[in-house]
């Protein structure tokens, strides 16, 4: 009887040694941890080309679009665009290296203008046009050269109405 005594022992130690061995390898504790992996990019910042005579008097200027305020008339034009207040789509100006230059209307009308930069990094602009029976003085300013365009802020006072106008401009070669 001893004998079979110490056989069930023995099995029964093994059965349940065994047995807790298949049950806590069944049973994990999985902890998850959600990580969020943040990549770092370098920022690439494109600065605008700086505007030189020779980028200013390689091409002759058409408006692409217009933004602004004469007297107390909202103006906008935007080329192709089918709300215009006025159209510029005849209208351009040719910078020549010996500071003359023409501004031609929208109507063909073409007027003779001087012109200078007004600081050393090219951000501002002072043009005169020579109109009859009034001159005009047109400041360009935060000129910015960028994707082969234009951008600046334009205002002059109109000598025959007295009227101030400020806009923002962009032009295109023509």
């Amino acid at each position: 009887m001893k004998r079979l005594f110490s056989v069930f022992a023995s099995l029964s130690f093994v059965l349940l040694f065994m047995f807790q061995v298949s049950i806590t390898s069944c049973t994990k504790d999985i902890i998850k941890n959600d990580t969020i992996t943040v990549v770092k990019k370098d920022t690439i910042i494109i600065k605008d080309t700086v505007l030189s005579m020779e980028i200013l008097t390689a091409n002759s200027w058409k408006m692409q679009e217009l933004r602004g305020v004469l007297g107390n008339s909202i103006r906008y034009y935007s080329r192709g665009g089918n709300s215009n207040t006025e159209s510029f789509d005849n209208e351009y100006i040719t910078f020549n290296k010996d500071n003359t230059g023409t501004y031609v209307q929208n109507n063909g009308i073409q007027r003779s203008i001087t012109w200078s930069f007004s600081n050393e990094a090219h951000t501002k602009l002072t043009l005169t046009l020579y109109n009859t029976p009034a001159t005009f003085t047109v400041t360009w300013d935060n000129i910015r050269y960028k994707n082969k365009s234009l951008y600046y802020d334009d205002y002059y006072t109109d000598g025959n109405l007295y009227l101030n106008e400020h806009s923002q401009q962009i032009r295109t070669p023509r």
